[in-house]
């Protein structure tokens, strides 16, 4: 491993390392009912989701608080909930649910589509934009000021959605440096990542800190042994999460096993019928 900071692996007691007790790290897309499986969950999942935070003693996780705990300082519990891609309803439904519940979230933004709220149609999302053209769609710039007034922490999904791992260093490059240049114009920094498809290897990674990335976030759907300030594994949430399935990822030993060998275990265990409404 190189001894860039940012590249470097965190120890295993780090709470970056997404196992900590102390820090959990959740990634949301949609929030609507009736809204595309795997992508989305109902307003009243995410309130029970919330109260359930809130009542093991969490409260929003910042941008501030990654530096404490890169740093190694503790912070109290903290969940960081990030939201992908920029759906309209982050601004529309997920905001004020969680400014009712005291949270702010984390979202992660695609700059090309916020001119005109453009529709969120890459190719693995083609058919649900023909299906739902309504709720396909992205915040435009206006909303995503909304977001940052109401405390949530702006940060870059790329350009256009693409897996960064399959792209040329040029075009790597590009997505990092014209997002993230973008963002920072108009919200005065931008120094927060959030991989498309939560897809990256080392050298996106150092793209990343060479772009001036100072932290990024993964969605691990198989193993992550190690993590770095470049490579935060998340928990993916959506509709299926019902209050015994969000608990358990929220444990430790959840937690671990979903970053782990064990993790199609762990999915036979916690598998129910798909994007299920039921609490």
């Amino acid at each position: 491993m190189s001894g860039d900071p940012h590249r470097a692996a965190l120890g295993r007691r780090s709470a970056l390392r997404g196992r900590a007790r102390r820090a959990v790290f959740l990634c949301y897309h949609s929030v609507t009912d009736d809204g595309p499986p795997y992508l989305s969950l109902s307003p009243a999942t995410l309130e029970s989701q919330l109260r359930i935070l809130a009542s093991a003693g969490y409260s929003s996780g910042t941008r501030s608080d990654l530096d404490e705990l890169a740093a190694g300082r503790g912070v109290g519990r903290r969940a960081f909930l990030t939201f992908d891609d920029g759906f309209a309803d982050t601004a529309d439904t997920a905001m004020p649910i969680l400014r009712e519940a005291g949270f702010a979230g984390m979202a992660f933004l695609l700059p090309a589509h916020l001119d005109a709220g453009a529709p969120l149609d890459w190719p693995d999302v083609a058919g649900e934009a023909k299906r739902r053209p309504q709720l396909m769609r992205s915040v435009d710039w206006a909303m995503a000021e909304q977001l940052a007034g109401a405390g949530w922490a702006i940060g870059s999904h790329g350009i256009s959605h693409r897996r960064m791992p399959n792209l040329s260093d040029e075009e790597l490059t590009e997505e990092l440096l014209d997002s993230r240049r973008r963002l920072a114009d108009r919200f005065g920094a931008c120094d927060m990542l959030a991989y498309p498809f939560g897809d990256w290897d080392e050298r996106v990674a150092a793209a990343a800190a060479a772009a001036g990335y100072e932290f990024a976030f993964s969605l691990p759907f198989g193993e992550q042994k190690e993590a770095t300030r470049l490579s935060i594994p998340r928990v993916m949430v959506d509709d299926r999460d019902v209050s015994w399935r969000f608990r358990a990822k929220l444990t430790r030993f959840g937690r671990e096993a979903l970053f782990s060998p064990l993790r199609p275990v762990v999915r036979k265990m916690l598998r129910r019928r798909p994007h299920s409404h039921a609490e």
